[in-house]
């Protein structure tokens, strides 16, 4: 009759036992009578637990004794992780991963704004340029940004002058009048042809006059320093003001007066890495090194450890010659560009030039 026992009887059996209605030892079968009272140790006794009151003052006292921090940057980024590893679609996940990019790419480019050539973000800086460059599709828009950069270039050569980094403050002015003269080449282009250009050319003219104002400062200011007065030469070539010419529109002049600045902060640089003399005395001491040949080798020999603490500021020097004259021809370029363009975009036609050739060509007739 156990055997036949379903679960049901089995729980109908053990409540009869814990109301009372039947003894733990009027259960014959030994195995049933276990089951029950072990039934009945776990049975929960619902008068031992607290009443309601005494749960609530538990809790408020458990509740008060927390102290709840804000979310710090890992619980954010765990959150957000967790959001993007759901089922989610998978275009929502793309542009999830979009936003982030963007948002990373934004927030570097513009900690890179202010950085100059010996910083680590500096090639952020210069990728963000060009990428500026190619979505400019006018010229005036090349023009604007062309100008955006010859400013971060000034900005880069003050501060670089400033620490005493005269190598380098040299490249950023000989850039500084590169792109200044890539900018006047783009508006010369269409100097003649939209009279609203005019308005910019005007602009970046004063532009250029506040540069001019902001360099000359700088240099004054680094003269009077003797640790800084030689930095101070490589902030000249700004100051500068070049002839203009009698044959060029304002946006070739403006682009030919550039180049000159660029040209002239090259010469700087290459006249620090060869200085006035020095090939004459070159020139001389090779024939004295024919004569003397196992002697130099000895001396050369000796002078190695001397000279192998110079070769670094040497070819620093270099570089910097080197991007200084990339820079000026570039510079160069631009202005013969500006020059030929100014050529060939026709002069605008007034009205007293299209009456007269009305009339005559009525005369004609």
């Amino acid at each position: 009759m156990v055997g036949q026992r379903t679960t049901k009887d089995t729980a109908r059996l053990i409540e009869e036992v814990a109301r009372g209605d039947r003894l733990l030892e009027d259960i014959k079968d030994p195995k049933l009578r276990e089951t029950v009272r072990l039934a009945l140790r776990l049975h929960k006794d619902p008068y031992s637990a607290p009443d309601s009151r005494t749960r609530s003052r538990i809790r408020a006292r458990v509740l008060f004794g927390l102290h709840p921090h804000e979310a710090t940057v890992i619980d954010r980024l765990a959150v957000l992780f967790e959001l993007l590893g759901r089922p989610t679609p998978y275009a929502m996940r793309v542009l999830a991963g979009g936003l982030i990019v963007i948002a990373i790419a934004a927030s570097t480019a513009l900690l890179s704004a202010g950085t100059v050539a010996d910083d680590a973000l500096y090639s952020v800086k210069v990728t963000s340029e060009q990428m500026r460059l190619a979505l400019a599709t006018s010229p005036e828009d090349r023009a604007v940004v062309e100008l955006s950069i010859a400013e971060h270039r000034l900005a880069e050569a003050t501060a670089l002058a400033s620490l005493g980094n005269a190598d380098d403050a040299l490249v950023a002015t000989s850039e500084y009048g590169e792109h200044m003269a890539n900018a006047a080449a783009e508006l010369a282009q269409v100097e003649s042809l939209q009279p609203e250009t005019a308005t910019l050319v005007i602009q970046l003219q004063q532009r250029i006059g506040e540069h001019r104002a902001t360099a000359a400062a700088v240099v004054a200011r680094l003269t009077e320093d003797p640790d800084t007065a030689a930095a101070a030469a490589a902030l000249a070539p700004l100051v500068a003001r070049g002839n203009r010419g009698a044959d060029l529109s304002p946006a070739a002049a403006i682009a030919q007066d550039a180049a000159d600045t660029a040209d002239e902060a090259a010469a700087v640089a290459e006249r620090k890495v060869t200085p006035a003399g020095q090939a004459e005395a070159q020139s001389s001491g090779d024939a004295d090194r024919t004569a003397t040949a196992p002697d130099a080798t000895r001396d050369g020999q000796s002078a190695r450890g001397e000279t192998s603490g110079k070769s670094e500021k040497v070819s620093k020097k270099e570089r910097a010659a080197g991007a200084t004259r990339k820079a000026a021809d570039e510079a160069k370029a631009a202005a013969k560009k500006a020059k030929d363009g100014a050529k060939r975009t026709p002069a605008p036609k007034t009205r007293d030039d299209s009456d007269n050739r009305d009339d005559s060509n009525n005369r004609d007739d």
